[in-house]
């Protein structure tokens, strides 16, 4: 069996919890950025400085292509999104496919443009943990890659404190990023690691999910905090009201929340039902989601290292 080499273990980093996450050098780590750790840290300068980037880069992809239409600028605007192999992160290459290219540019326009909510310029839209629980065809890999490509200058920046910091070697290189004050895609200069003549960027551990289905979990949330409150008053009427409702020996009624959500639950592109329905219910989510799916920790980095094929 052949043994898989970390970053740390490759640049002989010997303190066991690194600030970034500790990646595969001849693997993809099945591990994404996770938007919503983005938007529920923004106490933290680098996830805020995140934040505000991919909000001003769906702001300018929704208001100037999708509201109006645009496909050919805005399939060009697009274009600059790649697959971010320098991050060594998401599906291995054997299940990504092309990742975001050319073809994966027309899904994101596509995808947007088939939405109600982007399609009618509606904000919520223009954050990107909104855009990959709502938007059918846009999945984690896609979103974290276009985070690691609209971000990549601020990723850079951590990467080589991290060097700095380890005393990890950094080669001067050119990299593609969007600025938000421009609205337009630029190139810099950067210094960072390599391997095997590719540089290498790191992502802050506490800004990263292993595999994660939101519109499952959204799905289980609004079952179990709005749904089951309006047939336990009454206010959906149901005729089979048995298979959702268990009735105690002490007359308490409670909610058959499975049942619920295998009723009531709604597939990734007609959410924005519920949205409409549950006034603060996004918000409210965002909050269930920072209380109850963490970002990865040392055992579930072990796991995926035993994963990574």
């Amino acid at each position: 069996m052949i043994k898989k080499i970390t970053f740390n273990e490759h640049f002989g980093v010997t303190e066991e919890n690194t600030e970034h996450l500790n990646i595969l050098m001849d693997n993809d780590l099945e591990a994404f950025i996770d938007p919503y750790h983005i938007a529920n840290n923004l106490n933290n300068m680098m996830a805020k400085k995140m934040y505000l980037r991919s909000k001003s880069f769906l702001e300018t992809l929704n208001r100037s292509f999708i509201v109006t239409n645009d496909r050919q600028n805005g399939l060009k605007f697009l274009s600059h999104l790649h697959e971010a192999n320098e991050y060594h992160l998401g599906y291995s290459h054997s299940n990504k496919g092309k990742g975001i290219g050319p073809t994966k540019a027309d899904v994101v326009f596509d995808s947007l443009s088939a939405n109600k909510f982007a399609k009618a310029g509606v904000s919520v839209t223009n954050e990107a943990h909104n855009v990959l629980l709502l938007v059918k065809g846009i999945g984690q890999d896609n979103m974290s890659d276009t985070l690691a490509n609209v971000c990549r200058d601020i990723l850079a920046e951590f990467t080589f404190q991290q060097c700095v910091k380890y005393g990890v070697p950094v080669f001067e290189t050119k990299i593609e990023y969007y600025d938000h004050s421009s609205g337009k895609w630029m190139t810099k200069m950067a210094k960072l690691p390599k391997f095997k003549g590719r540089h290498i960027i790191l992502v802050p551990q506490f800004l990263t999910s292993g595999q994660r289905i939101y519109t499952n979990r959204y799905n289980w949330f609004i079952s179990s905090n709005f749904i089951s409150k309006e047939i336990l008053s009454g206010t959906i009427k149901l005729d089979a009201s048995g298979k959702f409702i268990n009735e105690l020996k002490d007359g308490t009624k409670k909610p058959i929340i499975k049942n619920i959500n295998n009723h009531f639950r709604k597939p990734k592109d007609r959410l924005i039902d519920f949205v409409k329905s549950y006034n603060g219910s996004l918000l409210d989510f965002q909050d269930y989601v920072k209380l109850n799916y963490p970002s990865i920790d040392l055992e579930k980095l072990i796991q995926l290292y035993n994963k990574a094929s």
